[in-house]
């Protein structure tokens, strides 16, 4: 009995330990990553209901009992790699990528792509700040109507007036914003460069506004957390709840690339062991950078060392349906499906899912 409530606490913990007694975060455990989030994804997906098909939710987190799919579950635009913060366990203040901003030209060919394939959810996102970009307004507005289910990720420091408005009116439907502890020190300790206070005030006349707009976006607040905030965790969620619809743990991980290793980060139950996770992002997504590039998958940078990965082509001279089918994409998706590892080598140690 004792055996069986272990293996069945295991398959709902994210957590493990390791001989040497250390807590670990198993990155690969689907089950635990719903069931500590369970709340905020039933409210996710019922806003999803009736913009995404079933499939494609269910191909998010369990590709595997469904056949190969002909559009991608989501696309994950990068309006910019620019960043306002430099985040100790992020890679983006290395500055490995070169910096810009997605061009009109760049723009258009990605609307016309993501009507073509069919895509029903696009997440704004990537290694910097959306927000930043000069024509964010417009830019979201635009994508708005390409797309039936839009989700934006920004850590809420320029959300002026206008960049509100035009979040809640394009509209979009999920906007999940990045936040650390629960006061100014420990919240400015992890956001160099940002100023605790004034995200309070953007998300309280975020809320207000959407009140006045009776706008339907849901908003999410992700908390990243520390393993020397697992006594204070509860308290750090209730904090901010009054700040939005639903928020979120997000376990901090530091990345390979990210220099010196943080000493209060979770370590991944991954890395380096000679294991290949059986991952479920070439089934799911496609990642269309700043300037156009496509990479195999946004980890590939880290497992190469290459700074964009391995790039499968450009939406400027290839388009996104033929990127879905790409060669390389389609032996990475049979390698994870068939466990066949000579067809996946960049996965090895891989701490992706």
């Amino acid at each position: 009995m004792k055996g069986s409530f272990k293996r069945l606490n295991n398959l709902f913990s994210p957590f493990v330990h390791s001989k040497e007694g250390q807590t670990l975060f198993d990155n690969t455990n689907r089950f635990a990553r719903i069931s500590y989030r369970t709340n905020t994804y039933i409210k996710m997906v019922s806003r999803m209901v009736g913009y995404i098909p079933v499939t494609a939710m269910l191909r998010s987190h369990f590709p595997f009992v469904l056949p190969d799919a002909e559009a991608p579950a989501f696309l994950t635009v990068e309006f910019t790699n620019h960043c306002n913060l430099r985040c100790p366990y992020c890679p983006s203040p290395l500055g490995l990528r070169k910096r810009g901003f997605m061009d009109q030209s760049t723009f258009s060919n990605l609307l016309l792509q993501v009507k073509e394939l069919g895509v029903n959810r696009v997440r704004i996102v990537g290694n910097g700040e959306s927000t930043l970009h000069p024509a964010f307004p417009s830019m979201l507005r635009a994508i708005a109507q390409s797309t039936r289910f839009v989700q934006l990720v920004t850590n809420g420091q320029r959300l002026s007036a206008d960049k509100i408005d035009a979040i809640l009116t394009a509209p979009v439907r999920l906007l999940d914003i990045s936040a650390e502890s629960n006061d100014k020190e420990g919240y400015e300790r992890s956001r160099i460069g940002g100023n605790f206070e004034r995200l309070l005030d953007n998300l309280k006349r975020l809320k207000e506004r959407k009140r006045n707009l009776r706008a339907l976006t849901l908003t999410n607040i992700r908390v990243m957390l520390r393993p020397s905030e697992r006594a204070n965790e509860q308290k750090i969620l209730a904090f901010w709840r009054g700040y939005a619809d639903t928020v979120m743990p997000q376990y901090i991980i530091q990345d390979k690339l990210v220099g010196d290793i943080d000493p209060d980060v979770y370590i991944s139950a991954q890395r380096d062991k000679d294991s290949y996770p059986q991952c479920t992002v070439p089934f799911k997504s496609l990642v269309v950078y700043w300037n156009g590039n496509v990479p195999l998958c946004a980890p590939s940078s880290e497992q190469t060392g290459f700074p964009e990965g391995i790039v499968l082509g450009n939406i400027n001279e290839t388009s996104l349906a033929q990127l879905w089918k790409h060669p390389t994409l389609r032996q990475y998706r049979y390698g994870h499906r068939r466990r066949e590892l000579n067809k996946i080598p960049i996965c090895k140690s891989c701490t992706s899912s």
